[in-house]
C-alpha cells in the first residue's frame, strides 16, 4: 500500500512539472570589467633568431603585448524554467570592449616615430576588436516571499575574441622606397568558457519585471600573433608565427534588464 502511495505521489510530482513551465525572456545591459588577463607565452624560434636586427621598440611587441579594455555591453536571454526552483537558459552577449597594446610598449613606439623623422612610414592602432560570449546555464531560484527571487547560476559557453588584422591592434612600419615593411597583428580566437553568478529577479507585475545579476567568466584562451616582414624585397616573414600569448583570462560583468514571462 505505501508502495503504491509512493508511486501516486511521484506520478503527481511529474505531472506538476509541465503545469508549472514558463519561458523567459531577459533584455539587458552591462558593465564588463577585466580582471586577469593571459600573460604568458612562448616566441617562435624563427621569429626569435630574426628579431634582433629590429629596433628595441619594435621587437618589444614581439612579446606577450596585449591587454583588454573595461567597456559596457549588451544582450539577451530565454529561460525554461522547469519547476518553481530549477530552470535552465541560453544567452548572448556582445561586449565593447577593445583589445590593447600595454601603453607603454605603444608610448615608447608613438616616441620613436615622432622623433625618428619619417613619421610616414608607421603606422599604430593600439586597440580595436569586440567580445562575443555564447552560454548555456543552469539557475537555481530561492524561494522567497514577495515579489522577489534570489538565484544562483553555473554554465558554460564560448568567449569569442576579435581582434583579426584590419579590426584588431596592428603595428605597421612601410618604407615603400625602400621595399621594407613589418606588420605585426593578431588572429581572432575563441575559447571555452564557465561562469557562475548569482542575481535577483524582481517582479512588477506577472509578467515583468528587472533582473540584476553579477556574473564571473573564466577561459584560456591562445592569441596568436602574427608577423609579416619583407627587407629591400626580400620576404623574411609572410604570416609567421610570432608570438603565443595564453594564460587566464578573467571578467566580472554586473547586469541590468528587464524580463518578461510567458
Amino acid at each position: 500500500m505505501k508502495k503504491k502511495i509512493l508511486i501516486m505521489i511521484t506520478c503527481f510530482s511529474l505531472l506538476a512539472i509541465p503545469a508549472f513551465s514558463q519561458v523567459e525572456l531577459t533584455i539587458f545591459g552591462q558593465y564588463n570589467l577585466n580582471l586577469s588577463y593571459p600573460d604568458t607565452g612562448t616566441i617562435d624560434p624563427n621569429v626569435a633568431s630574426t628579431a634582433s636586427i629590429y629596433v628595441d621598440q619594435i621587437e618589444a611587441f614581439i612579446n606577450p603585448v596585449l591587454q583588454q579594455q573595461n567597456d559596457l555591453g549588451l544582450g539577451g536571454r530565454i529561460a525554461f524554467n522547469i519547476t518553481p526552483t530549477i530552470g535552465i537558459e541560453a544567452s548572448i552577449e556582445y561586449i565593447m570592449a577593445k583589445t590593447n597594446f600595454k601603453k607603454d610598449i605603444a608610448d615608447n613606439l608613438e616616441d620613436f616615430i615622432n622623433t625618428s623623422g619619417y613619421p610616414q612610414y608607421f603606422t599604430l592602432n593600439r586597440a580595436g576588436g569586440n567580445i562575443l560570449r555564447y552560454y548555456g546555464n543552469v539557475v537555481i531560484n530561492i524561494p522567497s516571499s514577495g515579489g522577489i527571487t534570489p538565484y544562483i547560476t553555473v554554465g558554460l559557453g564560448v568567449t569569442h575574441f576579435k581582434i583579426e588584422k584590419g579590426t584588431g591592434p596592428e603595428m605597421n612600419y612601410d618604407i615603400t622606397p625602400l621595399l621594407t615593411k613589418i606588420n605585426v597583428y593578431y588572429k581572432n580566437v575563441s575559447a571555452l568558457t564557465f561562469n557562475t553568478g548569482i542575481g535577483a529577479k524582481i517582479l512588477f507585475s506577472p509578467n515583468i519585471g528587472l533582473r540584476i545579476d553579477a556574473r564571473m567568466f573564466y577561459c584560456k584562451p591562445k592569441f596568436q600573433q602574427k608577423i609579416d616582414s619583407s627587407f629591400l624585397g626580400i620576404t623574411i616573414f609572410n604570416k609567421e608565427d610570432g608570438y603565443l600569448q595564453e594564460g587566464t583570462h578573467a571578467d566580472a560583468s554586473l547586469n541590468f534588464g528587464i524580463f518578461f514571462i510567458f
